[in-house]
């Protein structure tokens, strides 16, 4: 069954209840439903091509997105919010010959960008289609894939996972049970919806016939009043969070009502759920995990534990298995460290044209996520870094995440990141980017490494920074703290 289905389903059942809010727009199930059939029809000459859908973030981008599934087509988002050179990556590694798109964002790129098309479909703001050209061409792609997400477009060579029916509804499915979704919950949207996370909000919400407020991060107040209109269930990456308790009062005023704040795109640390709990008390925090490979999300750490164990992922959400395998493929020990992987109807088809990186990413059935892990004795899972983010010093493999931990929890600072750095004898050192709490002294954090660290440890310089190093797509990495550091020398 394709998402799309729902939306008929409750068009047929429900057709007043509200499907999407944006601002003062909103739009009933019956009434998207019918306008997901006035773009479809311009889809359906083809036959399970691959469409770019380029609109900006609210209703007409998902009305869009249901159409390209609605005409059994193949549907490949492009994050706007991306400069035009990462698109154009994207719209390379894809070979993709045919786009929809509104005409806000036709009018924005301008005819050169489009040009490369054979088939240019643009939507207006009413829902009227306009074809600007039109050429059919046979394609040859894999029978289920409906969805394909980027995980990349900023450096290197993007991926796009293939994802198919089964993958969404799988995943929408899970997350349903483990935030427990109702038709009577509004989640609220101010992330992406061109990637994961916010790809899965929109089905979660639409499978169990909720609503969906539509919004984003460009206006603080905006947002806090989206809140306050009347959201059951909000949804952020860290970074999400870390911006909206700068306004403490405000803050607490807009959550009163919220039932769950559930979280993504990276760990929720200590701190973020302290300030959290202390403004709202009755806010039920719940982080998740996962992957784009994974059509969003793997694991949840239950609202109850978060307390004790919010340096873990907690456990698969159902419909997933989880474990962590050792360096032969075989389930690692309680507190062994491996890398984690996981098995599941959500586990993507593969990656877009490219066989050898998807053998290589999905092994025996099971998703090797990457991700350094280790079991604990409760059945919970940790994470200890990337399993590239290993940095070699002369004969020491070493896992920045652990450093930046030792020293974050023994000084006074706001965040730490290590920087691998050249040294002409070890081949690697390490140097220490900063963001500074209010007692934060950098000569007693040179004392500090150099007392409690091994001296191959011991930091070159320490930088001190302002603000979190971000990608594109709001997370932090290894590659996004390497870029940031090169910004920072770079201005000095």
């Amino acid at each position: 069954m394709r998402i799309d289905a729902y939306i008929t389903e409750y068009a047929r059942k429900t057709p007043q209840n509200t499907a999407l809010e944006e601002g003062i727009s909103s739009i009933s199930y019956g009434c998207l439903d019918n306008d997901i059939n006035t773009i479809a029809s311009s889809l359906m000459d083809f036959n399970h091509c691959r469409f770019a859908v380029l609109a900006e973030s609210g209703i007409q981008y998902i009305k869009m997105l249901m159409a390209v599934y609605r005409s059994a087509n193949i549907a490949i988002p492009l994050p706007i919010e991306f400069p035009k050179f990462s698109l154009e990556k994207i719209l390379d590694a894809a070979h993709i010959n045919n786009i929809i798109t509104s005409d806000m964002q036709y009018s924005r790129f301008g005819e050169d960008f489009f040009e490369r098309f054979e088939t240019i479909i643009v939507i207006s703001s009413d829902t009227s289609v306009k074809i600007l050209r039109k050429k059919i061409e046979t394609e040859n792609n894999n029978p289920e894939l409906c969805l394909v997400l980027y995980t990349s477009g900023t450096t290197g060579t993007p991926k796009g996972v293939m994802l198919s029916d089964k993958n969404l509804v799988a995943n929408a499915e899970s997350i349903i049970k483990v935030l427990r979704i109702t038709s009577r919950d509004n989640g609220a949207l101010v992330i992406s919806p061109h990637h994961a996370f916010g790809n899965s909000i929109i089905n979660s919400h639409l499978v169990a016939g909720g609503s969906i407020k539509v919004g984003n991060m460009n206006f603080v107040d905006s947002v806090f009043n989206l809140i306050e209109s009347g959201v059951s269930i909000f949804y952020g990456v860290p970074s999400t969070y870390r911006i909206l308790l700068r306004y403490p009062d405000r803050f607490r005023r807009a959550f009163t009502n919220v039932k769950i704040a559930a979280s993504a795109g990276g760990g929720m640390d200590k701190a973020i759920v302290k300030e959290i709990k202390e403004l709202v008390p009755d806010v039920k925090i719940l982080p998740m995990y996962g992957q784009t490979e994974a059509t969003a999300r793997l694991a949840y750490l239950p609202s109850e534990d978060v307390d004790e164990f919010v340096d873990t992922i907690g456990k698969a959400i159902p419909g997933v298995i989880l474990d962590v395998f050792d360096s032969e493929s075989r389930s690692a020990g309680s507190d062994a460290m491996g890398e984690l992987v996981a098995t599941g109807d959500n586990i993507m088809l593969g990656y877009l044209d490219d066989e050898i990186a998807s053998e290589n990413k999905i092994v025996n059935g099971w998703l090797h996520t990457g991700d350094l892990a280790q079991k604990l004795p409760n059945g919970y899972i940790r994470l200890l870094g990337r399993k590239d983010d290993i940095i070699k010093i002369g004969d020491h493999r070493v896992n920045p995440r652990d450093v930046e931990r030792s020293i974050e929890e023994n000084n006074e600072v706001s965040k730490v990141f290590v920087v691998p750095v050249y040294h002409e004898l070890m081949g690697t050192a390490i140097s220490l980017m900063v963001i500074p709490a209010a007692g934060t002294k950098v000569e007693e954090l040179f004392v500090f490494c150099r007392k409690s660290l091994p001296g191959y440890l011991c930091p070159r310089e320490i930088l001190c920074i302002d603000h979190l190093p971000l990608s594109e797509n709001g997370k932090i990495s290894n590659r996004s703290i390497i870029e940031e550091y090169q910004h920072v020398k770079a201005s000095m």
